[in-house]
């Protein structure tokens, strides 16, 4: 729990690098919310869906399916999981270590801190009317979604909890901005992209816990979706 208690710590540091400004703001509205209601004690309203759950927006998803969510103004982008890889070695997945925002656990070898393992999605993200913060732009500027969390850790009445992403195939140049664009990308509506994206999480947690992808966490907690991730 410390290291995800950390790595959040570093994600509300950073939060505007990895948060659209449409995102950002829902969040930002949200977290004022909460402060102005002095005397009121928050409890993070977020939830893991049964497996059984039915509803196309509160069912949990898996490896293979296909998550229709829609940010603040109503700008749809799909999400589609086509695998979650588990690796000790960033050398297993043909990755280069100048690719990561975050390359303080691999050593030169690409072997991973023993403390943790490299866990990868492979995500198809499509653009359905997505036009972001500023809809001059010919071609939409997104943020990757770069969330995962344990149950325990979303679910915390203090949290969510979430572990932010190290790897992102698609960034930009990595002194774009002085980094601060790495979890960019531009999508033009209609279009989508194949991507990877890749988080150093706890061993020891992985043998106890389900983790999940989150989409949305940039906004409420309460309208998380997820993809259970499963590993062979």
């Amino acid at each position: 729990m410390n290291m995800m208690k950390k790595s959040t710590i570093l994600l509300i540091c950073v939060l505007p690098i990895f948060l659209s400004a449409c995102s950002y703001k829902n969040f930002e509205d949200s977290l004022k919310s909460k402060l102005n209601k002095e005397g009121e004690e928050y409890i993070n309203p977020a939830a893991i869906p049964n497996n059984s759950s039915e509803t196309e927006d509160t069912r949990l998803f898996f490896v293979g399916d296909t998550m229709s969510y829609t940010y603040l103004g109503n700008q749809t982008l799909k999400y589609t999981l086509n695998s979650a890889d588990l690796s000790v070695n960033i050398n297993d997945l043909a990755l280069n270590v100048d690719d990561f925002y975050d390359k303080s656990l691999i050593s030169d070898n690409g072997k991973i801190d023993n403390e943790h393992r490299l866990v990868t999605v492979a995500v198809t993200v499509k653009n359905i009317n997505y036009l972001g913060d500023d809809g001059d732009r010919d071609v939409p500027i997104l943020f990757i979604e770069s969330s995962v969390g344990f149950k325990e850790g979303i679910e915390d009445p203090n949290g969510p909890w979430t572990i932010d992403a190290s790897y992102f195939s698609e960034h930009p140049p990595m002194d774009q901005n002085h980094g601060k664009d790495y979890s960019k990308f531009p999508l033009a509506i209609g279009d989508e992209i194949d991507a990877t994206v890749g988080w150093f999480v706890p061993a020891d947690q992985l043998e106890k816990e389900p983790l999940y992808y989150i989409i949305g966490s940039g906004g409420r907690s309460e309208d998380y979706q997820y993809f259970e991730l499963k590993f062979d």
